[in-house]
């Protein structure tokens, strides 16, 4: 006659996966405590994992600050600070006019 297989409850799996999530505590030392293969309790932590991170990873909604708005319609500048023998030289340039600046540049570092 063919052996039946053993079911757990879920009770009893939730009892051994925290068992193996104790520091200290190895997967194959908590299979040989409770009986069931060590393999088995392996595919139940993995699957209790996956079980975790698919809640984890749900959707949440964010609602952006005002603050937050009025920082990106800011213009963008180029900012460059360059040493010199008489002090720092410092240029700042629209940044919707970068073609110029780089244009600006080998004249400036002469």
């Amino acid at each position: 006659m063919p052996q039946k297989r053993r079911s757990y409850s879920k009770s009893f799996k939730a009892q051994v996966i925290a068992e193996c999530a104790l520091p200290g505590n190895s997967i194959a030392s908590v299979a040989l405590t409770h009986n069931p293969n060590a393999n088995l309790v392996h595919k139940w932590v993995r699957g209790h994992g996956q079980k975790n991170l698919a809640q984890q990873t749900a959707f949440i909604p964010v609602t952006a600050s005002q603050s937050a708005a009025v920082h990106h319609s800011l213009p963008a500048t180029i900012r460059i600070e360059v040493p010199h023998s008489k002090g720092q030289v410092v240029v700042s340039w629209p940044a919707e006019n970068a073609a110029a600046c780089s244009a600006f540049l080998p004249d400036l570092l002469r």
